[in-house]
């Protein structure tokens, strides 16, 4: 009689966006850290690689493995939650919004966020997203501590604490080090945000930039190339209120500013919202876009906006998606783009067409003359020269990866080339 098994036969899988999808060998659907380590245990015994997913958001091919495919869709509860200290341990499965909207029950809220929160909240910090703000880093920098299964089958407790570098390269390290299978968050006492949106010039928004980068929580923006720019990710065209003199190459602006619970909503005026951090963050998107987002160095981003704007008017005339544009403070995590500097991200799309390869690869081409850095989660071009010489610690990384994974079980197609 075989022994029980959590490997099923593999299920096609694909990506939020459609781009990336596979039939692994195996698939497993874990309900509990049990499953987790079985699974990659049983991996090993058939010498096969392992690779997990969350909701699917990353737009490269951060998943696809032709071994065993670890899906977390059904290990996504809350594992406890310390309310003394303002922490919160989850599974993997669970969304952004699901732990934002649970933390409003327990009086707390996370520090920042993304504006799209149907990510897996580890995927999302496995992959360097981030909100924005001058005094804010990327989500990874609220994780402080996480269980792994190693390539071994062995659990693995980390925390910022007590694993120092080992956590710095953890925390942004696109599931290389192992199948996690908790993490704990250190959230905020709960807030509101009074967020504000118009639309201006060019001109304006980048003439007023500091100031309301340092007199806001938040602040960022969208530079709208053509009219039906904003139709393409939802933004608001006529409702807002709007000093811009043209029709094309505009801003759409937006202030976000912390309000504790408890104190008097604002008489809030056109363009104007109010409500909870977990309501007013997310977004709403459509995924009808290939992208990529890099962040250049804060202080030269007006230099390398304006090297964007001039390139998509002269070459790209009628590209219609918004370029957004958000600042983000530095941290110490190796594979951030903000590792060791702030940092000022510039995300840039085109349609779901081969076309729009060669037009993200001019893209790609400027901003590397700044020494821009990439989102993971997003399409980039890197190659293992090019990390070398953009991230501080990026052979560190390589040397704690092959450390803890010497075989390369975590790895797959996508990733291999990079960091093997």
């Amino acid at each position: 009689m075989s022994e029980p098994t959590v490997l099923e036969p593999g299920r096609l899988w694909w990506n939020w966006f459609g781009e990336q999808y596979f039939v692994p060998r195996y698939t497993v659907r874990p309900r509990s850290e049990g499953e987790v380590r079985q699974a990659v245990l049983e991996a090993r015994r058939l010498g096969v690689p392992v690779r997990a997913s969350g909701a699917g958001h990353s737009n490269p091919a951060v998943v696809p493995t032709p071994g065993v495919h670890i899906d977390f869709d059904d290990f996504r509860q809350v594992v406890s939650v310390d309310k003394e200290k303002r922490q919160v341990t989850i599974q993997p499965g669970m969304r952004v919004r699901e732990v934002s909207r649970y933390l409003r029950t327990q009086g707390m809220s996370l520090n920042n966020q993304g504006d799209i929160d149907t990510q897996t909240a580890i995927g999302a910090i496995m992959t360097g997203t981030h909100g924005a703000g001058v005094s804010l880093p990327c989500m990874s920098n609220q994780m402080i501590a996480a269980r792994i299964v190693t390539a071994d089958g062995e659990f693995l407790d980390l925390s910022a604490e007590k694993d120092g570098e080992l956590f710095r390269a953890f925390r942004c390290s696109i599931g290389m080090f192992g199948v996690v299978v908790s993490l704990t968050l250190q959230a905020v006492p709960s807030y509101n945000i009074h967020k504000r949106s118009w639309n201006a010039d060019v001109e304006d928004c980048l003439g007023g930039l500091h100031r309301r980068l340092n007199d806001n929580r938040t602040f960022w923006f969208f530079w709208l190339p053509i009219r039906e720019s904003a139709d393409l990710y939802e933004l608001p065209g006529g409702n807002v209120p709007s000093t811009a003199t043209r029709d094309h190459d505009f801003c759409h602006m937006r202030t976000y500013n912390a309000v504790p619970v408890g104190e008097a909503a604002p008489v809030l005026k056109e363009g104007e919202q109010f409500d909870h951090s977990s309501v007013i963050f997310p977004n709403s998107y459509i995924p009808n876009f290939r992208e990529i987002e890099y962040a250049v160095p804060f202080a030269r981003f007006e230099e390398a906006f304006a090297e964007v704007r001039d390139l998509f008017q002269t070459k790209y005339p009628t590209a219609k998606y918004p370029v957004e544009c958000r600042p983000v403070k530095a941290d110490d995590t190796y594979l951030s783009a903000y590792a060791e500097r702030d940092g000022y991200a510039l995300s840039i799309s085109g349609p779901m067409e081969h076309a729009s390869w060669a037009m993200l690869q001019d893209f790609d081409e400027l901003l590397d003359r700044y020494d821009a850095r990439p989102h993971w989660g997003k399409h980039h071009f890197m190659t293992p020269v090019r990390l070398e010489r953009i991230y501080p610690r990026y052979d560190a990384f390589k040397r704690i990866r092959r450390e803890i994974d010497p075989d390369g079980v975590f790895l797959n197609d996508h990733l291999r080339p990079l960091f093997a």
